[in-house]
C-alpha cells in the first residue's frame, strides 16, 4: 500500500489512522510533509490525522508552505481527510486547539475536535467515522 520507509513526518502504520510525529517538526519539515500528503492523497483512501500533544514551535516558513500546499490541495484533501483530532491533555492548550481547529474547519472544510486522551480520540474515530472500525482497520461501509 505505502512504502512507509518514505514517511518521515506522518505515521501511516495504523492507516488510516494517522498520527503526527512531534519529533519531525523541525525547521524544514514542511517539503518532506507535502510529499507525504500528496500520496495520501493521491491513494485516495479515507484517514484521520491525530495530532498528539503537538509542539507550539512551527517556524514561520513551515507553517507558511503547509498553509499554501492546504489551499492549493482544499478540495482533494477534503476527500480523503474525514477528520482531524488533537489530543491535548492540558486543558487551556486543549481549548487554545479548539478554537484554531474551527477556523481550520472553517477554511478547509474537515471537522476537527479536541479531546484529553488518546482513548478519547479512538473512541471519537469509531463513533464520527463510520468507515473506520474500532480497530484502526478500514471497516465496510454499509450501502
Amino acid at each position: 500500500m505505502f512504502d512507509t520507509a518514505t514517511f518521515k513526518v506522518l505515521d501511516i502504520q495504523h492507516f488510516p489512522i494517522i498520527t503526527v510525529r512531534n519529533y519531525a517538526i523541525r525547521a524544514g519539515y514542511a517539503m518532506q510533509w507535502a510529499r507525504e500528503m500528496d500520496v495520501l492523497v493521491a491513494h485516495g483512501r479515507p484517514f484521520v490525522m491525530l495530532y498528539v500533544e503537538p509542539p507550539d514551535n512551527e517556524a514561520h516558513e513551515d507553517f507558511r508552505q503547509r498553509g499554501q500546499w492546504l489551499k492549493q490541495n482544499k478540495e482533494a484533501l477534503a476527500r480523503v481527510c474525514t477528520m482531524l483530532i488533537t489530543v491535548e491533555p492540558d486543558d487551556d492548550r486543549r481549548e487554545e486547539a479548539r478554537v484554531r481547529g474551527r477556523g481550520a474547519t472553517r477554511a478547509f472544510g474537515i471537522p476537527h475536535r479536541a479531546v484529553g486522551t488518546l482513548a478519547e480520540a479512538l473512541d471519537l474515530v469509531s463513533y464520527r467515522a463510520p468507515m473506520f472500525s474500532g480497530n484502526g482497520r478500514l471497516g465496510r461501509r454499509s450501502s
